[in-house]
């Protein structure tokens, strides 16, 4: 395929006269590995997952199988490419799988899934498994992200993941499989107050959550929630979901989103600039250069072609 690939669909809104066009473009930092979960920072910086490479540009992997997947920083340009590309530099002596970083609103915190280094009982399945859990960091002049520590409510016994924060930075979202749970993973919150102290995990119910997957919870700037789920009725694999902020029940009942941002594939890890009308995803789609590929999206506003119009 071409470098660039453009994607083009009109998706109609609630005024008759105007449509909106979703273009999306496969970035060009893409390679024949998975790249996914990027999340937006300050100064026009991402964050993103993918597998570390060793000197000479081939995957590391853990006791010679499994590859380790890593925290990578960038840039992000004016047409939505990212280039700079660096390994986050991170001051722990282990190596741990880290993925799905997001950064908190003052720049200072990081919050990182990353995966436990010995087994420990899996819930509802049985047999045991590398659960995962949320760790948090702090930026520090001169070391980097350093002073890692697990989030007191990460019980060893079960699976934490995903984070995402409320843009006033005082609501933690996240994925879990704790007893509370409805499927195989729900998404959570907790309260943060203090930067240091966390509440109980509170399920956000049936209006978002389903009995499949709900995973890669993020929140807008308007409070919107957008995630992945498996559910049933959607596209295929991983659809993208979005949920409008409900000041009473927290939110509405989830909407799938439309294509072309959804696909018969796995789609998932979605962020939006909502000022900018612009963001990425992480889709698994045919064409693609890996095995998950980064895709940068922006939304405009287009006439809509008054023979289409329905006088019904």
């Amino acid at each position: 395929m071409n470098k660039i690939a453009f994607l083009l669909l009109l998706v109609t809104v609630s005024s008759l006269s105007q449509n909106e066009a979703y273009t999306i473009v496969n970035l060009d930092m893409n390679t024949n590995n998975s790249h996914y979960g990027l999340t937006l920072s300050l100064n026009n910086k991402v964050y993103f997952s993918s597998p570390e490479l060793n000197s000479v540009n081939l995957n590391r992997k853990k006791q010679g199988k499994n590859l380790i997947y890593s925290l990578f920083e960038a840039n992000k340009k004016s047409n939505g490419q990212i280039d700079n590309i660096t390994k986050v530099s991170i001051s722990k002596n282990e190596h741990l799988n880290r993925s799905n970083a997001v950064i908190s609103p003052n720049g200072k915190y990081i919050y990182t899934t990353a995966n436990n280094t010995s087994k420990s009982k899996t819930y509802k399945k049985g047999g045991k498994s590398y659960n995962l859990f949320i760790e948090r960091g702090e930026f520090v002049e001169g070391k980097g992200w350093t002073n890692f520590e697990r989030l007191s409510f990460c019980d060893p016994n079960y699976s934490y993941g995903h984070p995402a924060l409320s843009p006033d930075g005082k609501t933690l979202y996240f994925v879990s499989n704790i007893p509370s749970a409805k499927g195989p993973t729900d998404i959570f919150k907790v309260s943060i107050s203090d930067e240091t102290v966390y509440g109980k995990p509170v399920n956000l119910g049936e209006l978002v959550n389903s009995v499949r997957k709900e995973m890669f919870p993020f929140i807008s700037d308007k409070g919107v929630l957008y995630f992945s789920s498996d559910r049933a009725n959607g596209v295929g694999g991983l659809d993208i979901y979005k949920a409008d902020k409900n000041k009473i029940k927290g939110f509405h009942q989830a909407k799938l989103l439309p294509g072309p941002v959804n696909s018969k594939y796995d789609d998932f890890c979605y962020v939006i600039d909502e000022t900018k009308k612009e963001g990425y995803f992480s889709s698994r789609r045919p064409n693609g250069k890996g095995d998950d590929d980064l895709y940068y999206f922006s939304i405009t506003k287009v006439k809509a072609d008054p023979s289409l119009v329905s006088n019904d």
